[in-house]
Formats: structure tokens, C-alpha cells, sequence
């Protein structure tokens, strides 16, 4: 079986040059191959994401579009030379949109009675029994049968860092290698149970993971074969072959440049040369073989310590000091359709957006705020502040300041903490404000509310270490010296448009942690997603004297920055701005 590497295309033109060098293969090894009559023939292995430069959940619509042809095409060709046609195994977050891109060829009437189609199974991956399973209805709702090829999996390191990053609730793989070979297990029975339907193809160098399939498989129905990689497992199938009944065992052979090679080696260098690998540990003559064969269901014991004692879930990989933000699976259908139904709420915005000074409304100049992604769009009504209105913000701010900068470190840390999680429950409300207002994809908006939610956090946290107990310093007998750490006044936050939440809500975090009061003041373009967040951070237990909101263009930015109770800006925009700013507050 042959792997074209090259994956993951980043255009269409890309995706154009795989398509013909996947032709080119089909052609030239029906060429050389040999065998009557499959499964004896020679396969080739296709991956998705090397077809389609888009090939991901949000674009399902597309991809149904444009990339099922494209494989349907091949699969043709691979039917009318006789040749296994494989669909390879990639990321979990691709798995539903996977199985529907192969469901859709697979029913395909042009492929009726062919047995060459079929598909990887990643066995690391905690639904790979529900894929088998649904791969078996598939065969039977279509009076099929399909190959099969099951793996343990190679990206594990990725999948492992990647639901960290995205804050999801749980690992889409197993963390220890015992409960992946269990799984693996599992699997096995259920493909050699379906051998009407499946031709199982067991790929696995693991010498117990072997001799457990042909125990299991039984001596009278060898309706299956082994699979191993080119270069690896020479030694282990010789010995089955002349230690007990000879089984086909097809050789997986990677085929591409350079490039492409190099990044395969990579991977598998990382998969085989872990500790907890059997092909890095046979080699080892210290390890007894008792030690060595020992099964996965013995290694795990029970339920309790199937997980990695050392791998904590997502949510708590920054434990004890903050909870990691939640993510969302755009891959995983149901949590997507959640999102989207959260985040279409009837626009416009059902009130104006006004100045906020001590929790009361001030009128301004109405104008509309128009979605960049369509002007024809009307978002909402913002009232812009007048440059009275930023002299009545700083007084109050300047009076808020003396109580909020009095209130307990812990305080105002819980606080911060309950808006980061109510942020997590209004996820979808604020996704879809960014969406409209800002122009930003849904990718980018559920980034965004995480990075705010961890800033809220993050801020929290530090408040608590830096501003609470005062440490004690040394000094002569008698004489107590205390170092601590205290807010400075108001402080003028000035946000830009491209992050209108997560640089917004990080300054502000991070001057409220500190003691400081605040007078916001976003881009012109965003201030509707900033006062929504001004108002769900008073609803938290921020006093409405220490913070405060005026939406406007630069002159009142300016304003602010230039008054007399200014005791610090955060800003984030221009380097010319920034300068403008430096020389006011010099």
C-alpha cells in the first residue's frame, strides 16, 4: 500500500497538484502491480486534507461541493485498475466531516460491488469503536464490503496540544498507551466479528498485539491481514510466518520528496522512540519479556487509572492558580449548532449604546455602527460622548478610586473571576456581536472571548499574589519594614478595533486587579462588544465608581489623557498615537 505524502494544502493550486500526483500513482502502480484479484492487489493511500485547501468543519458546505468529486474521481479510478483505495486517518477535529465525505462516495452508484474502498481507523482516538461500528452499518446499508485498516495513531502529541490550546473539555484521545492498545483491542473484536462486511487490516508492530489477534481471530477464518511499515517489523512477521500459519501481511510503503519525507520521519521517530512504545522497548535487553508482554487491560487495573496521572484536562492545565479558558470543537456538530443558534440573535442591538458614568446612561451624538462585513447591515445605535462628559468620567472615576482601591485584593480578584465565567456562559451572545461589529470569523471571536476569559483570570490571580498579604523586608531591630504593592488612580484605557474584547477587557482587568479605577474608551468602529462588556463586568461586582465607559472618536481620547486626574494609560493602537500620548503625560 502505497502513501503519497504531502498533506494539509494551503491552496487550490495545491490542492490541484496532489489531485494529479494521486492520478499519477493510481496509473503507475496499476501498472507494476501483481496479484489476480484484491484484496491481493496493491493499494494506495489518499488523505482529504491534501485535496481541498479548506478541508475543515466550518466549511462543510463547501467541502461537500467541491472535495467529494475530487475523490470520487480517484476512486473510480482505482475501481476500474483493481486497486485498494484507502482513505487515510488525520485529525480528530476532522473525523465528523471525514465520515461524511466518505459516506457520501461510498454510496456513490458508480462504486456498487467494488471491495477496494475503505478507510484508517485511529485506534488512540476514544470513538474509534463507534467509527467501526458505523462503518459496518455503512456496509450493510449499502450491501458493501470495505477494508478497513486499523492503527494505533501518530499525531498524539498534536491532538494532546491542541485540546489543550482550545480549551476543550476533553482530550479526543486516550493519554495512556495501555488504554490506546485496549481500544485497539476492542476494535479488533469487533472488525474480525464483521468479516463478512469488513476486511480487517491490523497494522501494529507490537509483537502481543499479534499473536492476541490470531488468538482471537481463530484458525479457521483468515479473512484478515497484518499491515506494517516499510523498514520496520521485518524480524516480528518472518517469525509469524515461519512459527505458526502464514498470514498476509502488507508492507505500507510512504512515498515523496525530500520535504515531505523528512516531516513523516519526524512523526514517526516521535511515535516509536517513546518510552511507552513496544517497538523502543523490545530492543532493550534489560527489559524482561514478562515485563515486556504484558496486556493493556493488566497495565491499566481499573476505570480509575486509565487517564495519565501527569496529563491534567484542558480545563485545569494552569491548576492551581486559574482555570484555562473553555473552548468549543468546531468539528463536533452539536457544539457548533449551539454556538451558531446563540450567536444569531435578531439585530440590531435593542437599545442605544450611551456613555456609562457611575452606572448612569448620558446622552450623546447618535450615529449607526454598520458591520463591516456588510454595510448594508445596521448593527446598532452608539450615542458618542461630548467632551463634557469626559471631566464628569474622571471626577467619578477619581471618587470610585478611594473605595476600590480600599477593597481587599481577594475581592476584587472574585470579582474579575465571576465576569470570566459569566463571558464563558454568554460565549455565543458575544461571538456573534463580534462577528457583525468587528468582521471577525467565528474561529477568530471564540479565540478572542478566550483570550479575554483568561485575561480576567490571569489578572485575578496576580491581584491576589502581588497585592495581598504585604511581604515583610529586612531592617535594623525595631524597625518593621513592609514592601507591598498599590493602585495609582484612574486610569484611561484606550482599545483598538481589530481586538475590540480581548485587548479591551485586558487592560481593564489588569488595571481594576491593581486598584485602579477606569474610564474606558474603545475604537470608534467597536464600541458596542466594549460597553456590553462594561456592563456584564459591573453585573460581576465591579462598582460602577471604578469603572466607567465613554465611546467616542480620538479627541476624546485625548481629552482623557490629557486631564489632570489621568494617573496611567493603557493604549494599544498607533505608533503615533502612542507618541502623542507619551508627550501629553510627560
Amino acid at each position: 500500500s502505497f502513501d503519497m505524502l504531502g498533506e494539509g494544502a494551503r491552496t487550490m493550486a495545491d490542492a490541484d497538484r496532489y489531485h494529479a500526483a494521486y492520478a499519477t500513482a493510481i496509473e503507475a502502480i496499476a501498472a507494476e502491480a501483481d496479484g489476480d484479484a484484491l484484496p491481493e492487489r496493491p493499494g494506495i493511500s489518499v488523505k482529504l486534507s491534501a485535496l481541498h485547501p479548506r478541508y475543515e468543519a466550518l466549511q462543510h458546505d463547501r467541502v461537500m461541493r467541491e472535495l467529494v468529486p475530487r475523490l470520487l474521481e480517484l476512486a473510480r479510478m482505482a475501481r476500474e485498475r483493481e486497486l485498494g483505495f484507502t482513505v487515510d486517518a488525520e485529525e480528530a477535529d476532522r473525523l465528523e466531516i471525514s465520515l461524511g465525505v466518505i459516506g457520501r462516495v461510498a454510496a456513490d452508484p458508480s462504486l456498487a460491488g467494488w471491495e477496494g474502498f475503505g478507510l484508517a481507523v485511529q485506534a488512540y482516538q476514544k470513538r474509534a469503536p463507534a467509527v467501526v461500528d458505523w462503518i459496518v452499518e455503512l456496509a450493510e446499508r449499502l450491501n458493501r464490503r470495505f477494508m478497513v485498516r486499523l492503527v494505533k495513531g501518530a499525531y498524539w502529541d498534536t491532538e494532546i496540544k491542541r485540546a489543550q490550546e482550545r480549551g476543550l473539555d476533553d482530550y479526543p484521545v486516550f493519554t495512556r498507551k495501555s488504554a490506546t492498545d485496549l481500544c485497539y483491542l476492542a476494535c479488533v473484536r469487533r472488525l474480525l466479528a464483521a468479516r463478512r462486511r469488513i476486511y480487517p487490516q491490523f497494522a501494529t508492530h507490537n509483537a502481543l498485539t499479534v499473536a492476541t489477534i490470531m488468538e482471537l481471530a481463530g484458525s479457521g477464518n483468515r479473512d484478515y491481514e497484518f499491515q506494517r511499515l516499510h523498514g520496520m517489523g521485518e524480524a516480528l512477521y518472518q517469525a509469524v510466518s515461519e512459527n505458526g500459519p502464514r498470514l498476509p501481511c502488507r508492507i505500507y510503503a510512504p512515498v515523496g520528496g525530500h520535504r515531505d519525507l523528512l516531516a513523516y520521519l519526524v512523526r514517526r521517530l516521535l511515535e516509536n522512540g517513546a518510552n511507552s512504545s513496544f517497538v523502543s522497548v523490545v530492543r532493550d535487553r534489560s527489559v524482561p519479556i514478562d515485563r515486556l508482554l504484558v496486556r493493556p487491560a493488566r497495565l491499566i487495573g481499573d476505570a480509575k487509572r486509565a487517564r495519565h496521572p501527569k496529563i491534567p484536562l484542558p480545563r485545569d492545565l494552569y491548576m492551581p492558580e486559574r482555570r484555562n479558558s473553555a473552548g468549543i470543537e468546531f468539528g463536533e456538530r452539536r457544539s457548533l449548532e449551539r454556538l451558531l443558534a446563540g450567536a444569531r440573535r435578531p439585530l440590531p442591538m435593542e437599545r442605544p449604546a450611551r456613555p456609562l458614568v457611575d452606572g448612569e446612561e448620558l446622552p450623546g451624538r447618535a450615529r449607526e455602527v454598520r458591520s463591516p462585513a456588510d454595510r448594508g447591515l445596521v448593527v446598532g445605535v452608539v450615542e458618542e460622548a461630548s467632551e463634557n462628559a469626559v471631566d464628569a468620567a474622571m471626577c467619578a472615576a477619581d471618587a470610585g478610586f478611594v473605595h476600590w482601591s480600599r477593597t481587599a485584593a481577594d475581592a476584587r480578584a472574585a470579582a474579575l473571576e465571576r465576569a470570566a465565567d459569566l463571558l464563558e456562559e454568554r460565549r455565543a451572545r458575544f461571538v456573534g456581536l463580534i462577528a457583525v461589529e468587528a468582521g471577525r470569523t467565528l474561529v477568530d471571536g471564540v479565540a478572542e472571548v478566550r483570550e479575554a476569559v483568561d485575561f480576567l483570570r490571569y489578572y485575578a490571580a496576580r491581584a491576589r499574589r502581588l497585592f495581598g498579604e504585604r511581604q515583610r523586608m529586612p531592617g535594623p531591630t525595631g524597625e518593621e519594614n513592609l514592601y507591598g504593592w498599590r493602585g495609582r488612580g484612574v486610569f484611561v484605557c484606550i482599545s483598538p478595533w481589530n481586538f475590540p474584547l480581548a485587548i479591551f477587557t485586558g487592560q481593564v482587568a489588569a488595571a481594576l486587579a491593581a486598584g485602579n479605577a477606569v474610564v474606558a474608551k474603545p475604537a470608534e468602529q467597536t464600541p458596542l462588544v466594549a460597553l456590553e462588556m462594561v456592563r456584564l463586568l459591573h453585573e460581576a461586582g465591579i462598582p460602577a465608581g471604578a469603572l466607567h465607559c465613554l465611546p467616542g472618536d480620538g479627541t476624546i481620547g485625548a481629552a482623557l489623557v490629557a486631564h489632570p486626574r489621568c494617573a496611567g494609560v493603557a493604549f494599544t493602537g498607533s505608533t503615533e498615537t502612542a507618541w502623542r500620548i507619551n508627550r501629553a503625560l510627560a
